[in-house]
């Protein structure tokens, strides 16, 4: 219940209140079960697509479980879920991952930019990005372009979305939860993935205290730390301790279970996201971003990109440049601050509001009524079999 499986959650139950909708989870389905109400979830082992799709009209697809889906179930109407730019993604772990995971990548790209009928994507970057794609794929051109301009029938923004209702947390229980003190302002950075740069926060971080003495930073361990490299998260622990040698300010906790992120945000007061430049963080849409909104935290983002921009023009968010001198004023400022903060929790709740599921699903919702093989569908790609690698990759 990370990423993609949240969103594969999410969507699903936003669908469920007008279509028959049946979740397949190709892991333990425990936690998605604990939260998906009465959705069915159901647990589906490698290989077993095709019976788990009997009755189905549609599908909905991601990731590398998507090339197990092309090969199984080669005639439904089926939409690929391209937010998570993962090609470029992993790219930030080439040195641990070698380029044979680059090339599969690629090759699982090129898979669902020919077999899908209808692209989803997070934002209008990711938009062109995917645009491009699918016109060196072939799939825009004389054939489709005149009767749709606008690609609206092949490739529709979906971001992510929030609960349609408001966060209602325990800020005791999460301080508790997170391993932190109930009294000093805590900051929230949250998950380190390699295309995050914590190291510039933890540069301004000795100015925070000495502006706010009793300030906390806390940070998540990864769930996936076996398949996931840790090199930026590693580098930023040791960071950590030369700065704070008794891990009293700088906390790091295990990863919280999804439902339990209410109380997490009633504990914060401050969300802080850093992106490294690159071509990663320009496709990103910073989801921790909009779930915090959706808690009431405002936020402060240095390289957020288009989520970061439109929080901002809301009055629910604060941009800052690439200095630990002026990170560390713009927090400090924003902790010495209750009024401010609060107006800006007040904005990225509204801002959240208007961002539910089942807004932002609409698309996928309009594609689902009549959904149908584009004819502009093209051959499996050569090279895209099932092979080895891409079973050890399947999740």
């Amino acid at each position: 219940m990370a990423g993609m499986g949240i969103r594969a959650l999410e969507l699903a139950r936003a669908l469920a209140g007008e279509f028959e909708v049946r979740l397949l989870v190709g892991n333990d389905a425990a936690e998605a079960r604990e939260v998906a109400g009465p959705l069915e979830v159901v647990a589906v082992k490698e290989g077993a697509l095709a019976g788990a799709a009997l009755g189905a009209q549609a599908a909905v697809v991601s990731g590398h479980a998507a090339n197990w889906w092309f090969h199984q179930v080669p005639d439904l109407p089926v939409t690929a879920d391209l937010y998570d730019p993962f090609p470029v993604e992993n790219l930030h772990y080439a040195r641990a991952l070698g380029e044979e995971t680059a090339a599969h990548d690629r090759r699982s790209l090129a898979l669902a930019l020919a077999r899908a009928d209808f692209f989803l994507c997070a934002c209008p970057e990711q938009r062109l990005f995917y645009a491009g794609a699918l016109f060196e794929a072939g799939r825009i051109g004389a054939h489709n372009f005149p009767e749709d301009p606008t690609l609206a029938r092949l490739l529709a923004v979906v971001p992510f979305g929030a609960p349609g209702e408001p966060a209602r947390g325990d800020r005791a229980a999460g301080r508790r939860a997170a391993g932190v003190p109930e009294a000093g302002p805590l900051v929230l950075f949250g998950g380190v993935y390699d295309w995050y740069d914590p190291e510039l926060l933890l540069a301004a971080w000795p100015e925070i205290l000495r502006g706010q003495p009793g300030a906390r930073l806390l940070f998540f361990e990864s769930p996936n730390r076996e398949t996931t490299p840790q090199r930026v998260f590693d580098r930023a622990r040791i960071r950590s301790r030369e700065i704070d040698p008794d891990g009293r300010s700088v906390v790091f906790s295990p990863w919280l279970p999804y439902f339990a992120r209410a109380d997490l945000y009633a504990a914060a007061d401050l969300l802080v996201s850093i992106s490294a430049e690159g071509l990663e963080t320009e496709l990103a849409y910073r989801t921790r971003l909009l779930d915090a909104a959706w808690g009431g935290v405002p936020s402060v983002s240095v390289g957020g990109g288009t989520l970061a921009r439109d929080l901002a023009r809301a009055g629910a968010a604060f941009e800052c440049g690439r200095d630990p001198a002026q990170l560390s004023q713009r927090v400090v400022a924003l902790l010495s601050d209750a009024a401010l903060r609060k107006g800006a929790g007040d904005a990225a709740r509204a801002f959240a509001a208007a961002r539910s599921w089942k807004a932002v699903a609409a698309p996928l919702a309009e594609w689902c009524r009549g959904a149908r093989v584009d004819p502009g569908r093209l051959p499996v790609p050569a090279g895209t079999g099932m092979g080895s690698r891409l079973k050890n990759l399947f999740r």
